[in-house]
């Protein structure tokens, strides 16, 4: 009676793998091993590249190879992508306006690169940006102004430009002149807004122009819940003329203003605040967010020894 056939070998790679790299830069990677059936034990697999290297930016083609006793043998491939992180093609940014900009609590003014109190926008916001942008350093100032009118502030947003530098404005203001004057304010809050756009536009600086926040009638503070879909509507249309990317503030409280704002009726608690920096980022993503650049490495796996994955 012959030799029986020994029992043929086969080998099942991992699926395809990918890892991101926060750096943006290559990593070391560590995927399964293959998984050899049938064959005459013991049974070698190896995989090229190996397990445990470093692996470049893109996709890399895996080879695995299984060898038994018999001589037996058998392969299969996956692929294994490193990924880069998410970039954006502006990192310095400017929260300017009233108590809405400066989180309510701050009661002082910030050095360039402080977002202001925790429980503000654009501390929240510049949480938001490091954990999509991991590759990239953030700043975002807040320059807001409890108080303020729109003639305040543009009286006092040249020297904040000039002062901060930023890539990006993040506009938000008008809501205490209307508090003051209602429906009659709305023309020079308009104009005034307006006019803010211009100036830092002419700079060569992004403008995100946010929309009046909605008041809930009855708070202390809420003392013009007419005005400001007026007002919205307007400086909606404003924001397309002069070429600011629209954040419609007002459009994400809109009927949440029960669990969105403050006591007063006027302010956003906390969950507001962060809904407030979501609004922000996703207006950011839109319109900053570009494609990630993939550097170009080439490593030679030529001369490296097969890794053993199993046996």
């Amino acid at each position: 009676m012959g030799p029986s056939t020994p029992p043929a070998i086969t080998l099942m790679c991992p699926a395809a793998q990918t890892m991101a790299s926060a750096s943006g830069l290559p990593i070391a990677v560590t995927y399964p091993s293959p998984t050899a059936a049938g064959g005459t034990a013991p049974i070698t697999t190896t995989c090229t590249p190996p397990s445990g290297v470093t692996y470049p930016i893109g996709s890399t083609l895996v080879t695995c190879n299984a060898v038994d006793v018999k001589l037996q043998t058998a392969s299969c491939t996956f692929s294994m992508t490193v990924t880069v992180p998410a970039r954006t093609s502006v990192t310095r940014y400017v929260a300017f306006g009233d108590s809405m900009s400066d989180g309510v609590l701050g009661l002082a003014p910030f050095a360039v690169g402080d977002p202001g109190p925790p429980v503000g926008y654009a501390f929240k916001l510049r949480t938001l940006l490091s954990a999509r942008y991991t590759a990239q350093t953030f700043s975002v100032t807040d320059e807001g102004v409890g108080g303020e009118t729109v003639p305040g502030g543009l009286e006092r947003l040249p020297g904040v430009l000039t002062r901060d530098a930023p890539e990006a404005l993040l506009l938000l203001e008008g809501v205490n002149d209307l508090n003051g004057a209602r429906d009659a304010a709305i023309p020079a809050v308009v104009n005034g807004l307006r006019s803010m756009v211009r100036l830092a536009r002419g700079r060569g600086i992004a403008v995100f122009l946010g929309t009046l926040l909605p008041q809930r009638p009855g708070g202390f503070r809420a003392l013009a819940p007419g005005s400001i879909e007026p007002a919205n509507n307007l400086i909606r249309g404003m924001a397309l003329d002069e070429g600011a990317v629209l954040v419609d503030l007002y459009q994400t409280f809109d009927g949440q203003t029960d669990t969105l704002l403050g006591a007063d009726g006027l302010h956003p608690n906390g969950e507001g605040y962060q809904k407030m920096a979501e609004t922000f980022f996703t207006a950011i993503r839109a319109r900053l967010e570009v494609p990630p650049m993939v550097p170009t490495f080439r490593r030679d796996y030529s001369g490296l020894k097969s890794g053993r994955a199993g046996a």
